[in-house]
């Protein structure tokens, strides 16, 4: 039993001594180092003495990883730089708050490892000016090495997929200053080893980016536009105008507007003008003889109105339009081509004398005429035309005469087709001395057929029969056609000089009451011997009727007419009223 209670005794003793041991141990270990879950300053301190502590902010280096330049060709994509305690006089303050700290530490704050929190002034400093030094020290904060981000951008125009790509956004690797010198701060003050600038989110961004609304309002504009495809007709041949075309015409500004080149549009309308308009040019015309002839000035063709069809195309364009189009015309031909005149006409041979009225391609119709007196300077000019307007018993008023007339159909301002029933004789060299005041004279009876086969906008060429391009290669060339009838060999005078007679006034009187000239009765004047040798003479050949060589110019190129101001002028249809003003006197 002694025994028994002495071993007891001994294993209490040695228990109490343990505990006593352990008590001692904690107690010292509170008193030395920092209990589990301890921070200071956000720093964990936990199982650290201060004299550790001190230690570690003396050695204290952060090492900052920062993004490569896009133009370095290492396969890593970032690099590190160090910011070392010593640079920036980092240091523990008073140690006094620290000693106070483990003051508070019990034996049992080993056990509970509950979370203590401090926030102590003066326990850590550093010189912010030194840390701030070394912040800007940083290589992505160096001009010379980073590379600022690039915003997300639509990309050049693919002719495949006919659209525009988008370019995505550039990162770069420019720092943004405030925010890496915060992060730093934070990361000293916390004495972390380490500090990931891309993590902190410190990099300056790229304001647009490939999913922002802007790309996308933007790309899709731009897709709009170049997803036009206008195909253009002009008879057998097309112009297609697509975003192959339409993408140069386009321009993005710095803040993302789009417009289109006005200019462009104007010069590529202007293109399609003079690719396709025939008004106001020179052409070459085979004539009923089957000779081939230069035909200078008059304002008949194609004539596009280019302000409107610049408009509608922007508005096509802007609305993103997939369409067959004809442009937009002041005046318009019968067909598209280099015979744009077509097939039914009337032809008015100045050299000649004689009128053709072709339909459908034959001669339906032939006479003499009397033309402009050249020696007043009132020749017919060349050229072509169309018939503006038809008229019967009309009154043709110039400065000093008044003459009714039964049918009247001009073909340019005051000239055009009429009866003459006071002339006994037609064709020949009369034009150039008794010639009428630019009007083209005719028989009656040939008059009365001509009105009954022609309409408004029927085409009239005037030209000179020996003003020869071209002449028929065989007899297999010839049209089938009436023969004209024998030309003269004299060739006229003094073309360049003949001037049209001042614009008469036409009203529609009855030929029975104007009383203003003697005039004999209609079935007189009809120039029969003339007919009959229509039907068996045959026109002399071109080759032996060469005119003499003129110093002046040829009729086309008068002072007096311009065609731009003719432009000026859209030639649509033309009111009755206002067309029979222009009309011009006769004989």
């Amino acid at each position: 039993m002694v025994k028994k209670r002495k071993s007891i005794v001994i294993l209490i003793g040695t228990v109490v001594v343990l505990v006593l041991a352990a008590v001692i141990a904690a107690n010292a270990y509170v008193n030395t180092y920092f209990v589990r879950g301890t921070q200071v300053n956000g720093i964990d301190v936990s199982g650290k003495k201060i004299d550790s502590l001190k230690d570690t902010v003396k050695d204290y280096a952060l090492q900052i990883t920062e993004r490569k330049a896009e133009t370095d060709s290492d396969e890593d994509a970032t690099f590190i730089e160090t910011i070392s305690g010593n640079a920036i006089g980092l240091k523990i303050g008073s140690d006094e708050p620290l000693y106070g700290i483990l003051e508070k530490q019990t034996i049992w704050s080993i056990f509970t490892g509950t979370k203590q929190e401090y926030e102590l002034a003066d326990c850590l400093s550093y010189d912010e000016s030194a840390l701030e030094a070394e912040v800007q020290k940083l290589k992505c904060l160096d001009t010379d090495y980073a590379t600022a981000p690039v915003n997300a951008k639509p990309a050049k125009y693919d002719a495949e997929t006919k659209s525009y790509p988008v370019t995505p956004e550039q990162l770069g690797n420019t720092l943004d200053e405030s925010l890496a010198l915060e992060a730093v701060k934070e990361a000293v003050s916390k004495l972390e080893e380490s500090l990931d600038m891309g993590e902190a989110d410190c990099y300056v961004k790229p304001e647009i980016t490939e999913d922002s609304e802007e790309i996308t309002e933007l790309t899709d504009q731009l897709n709009k536009y170049v997803s036009t495809k206008i195909t253009y007709t002009f008879g057998d041949a097309t112009e297609v105008l697509d975003g192959d075309t339409i993408h140069k015409w386009i321009r993005v500004d710095d803040k993302g507007a789009v417009s289109i080149n006005k200019k462009k549009i104007s010069n590529y309308v202007a293109g399609l003008r003079k690719k396709y308009d025939t008004i106001f040019r020179n052409r070459e015309f085979e004539t009923s003889y089957g000779t081939t002839v230069k035909v200078e000035g008059g304002d008949y063709g194609w004539w596009m109105n280019y302000e409107q069809e610049e408009k509608k195309l922007l508005n096509l364009i802007e609305k993103g339009k997939q369409t067959d189009r004809v442009p937009e015309y002041y005046q318009k031909a019968v067909a598209y081509g280099e015979k744009d005149y077509g097939d039914t006409y009337v032809e008015v041979d100045l050299t000649g004398q004689h009128v053709f009225m072709v339909k459908d391609g034959k001669v339906v119709l032939e006479t003499d005429c009397v033309t402009g007196n050249e020696a007043r300077g009132n020749g017919t000019p060349q050229g072509a035309y169309s018939i503006t307007y038809k008229q019967r018993n009309a009154t043709l008023k110039g400065e000093n005469y008044a003459t009714p007339v039964d049918y009247w159909m001009p073909f340019n301002g005051g000239i055009g087709l009429h009866d003459a029933d006071w002339r006994s004789r037609f064709g020949g060299t009369l034009y150039k001395y008794s010639g009428s005041h630019g009007c083209v004279n005719l028989p009656p009876s040939a008059a009365a057929k001509l009105y009954s086969l022609i309409e408004q906008g029927t085409p009239v060429i005037c030209y000179y029969s020996d003003h020869i391009v071209k002449k028929k290669q065989d007899s297999g060339d010839k049209k089938d056609t009436a023969s004209p009838t024998a030309k003269p060999t004299v060739a006229p005078t003094a073309k360049a000089t003949v001037k049209p007679a001042a614009t008469p006034k036409v009203t529609a009187t009855p030929k029975a009451t104007s009383g203003t000239k003697k005039k004999k009765k209609k079935a007189t004047p009809k120039p029969t011997k003339k007919t009959k040798k229509k039907a068996t003479a045959k026109p002399k050949k071109k080759a032996t009727a060469k005119p003499k060589k003129k110093a002046t110019a040829k009729p086309a190129a008068k002072a007096t007419v311009k065609p731009a101001a003719k432009a000026t002028a859209k030639p649509t249809a033309k009111p009755a009223e206002t067309q029979k003003s222009q009309e011009n006197e006769i004989e």
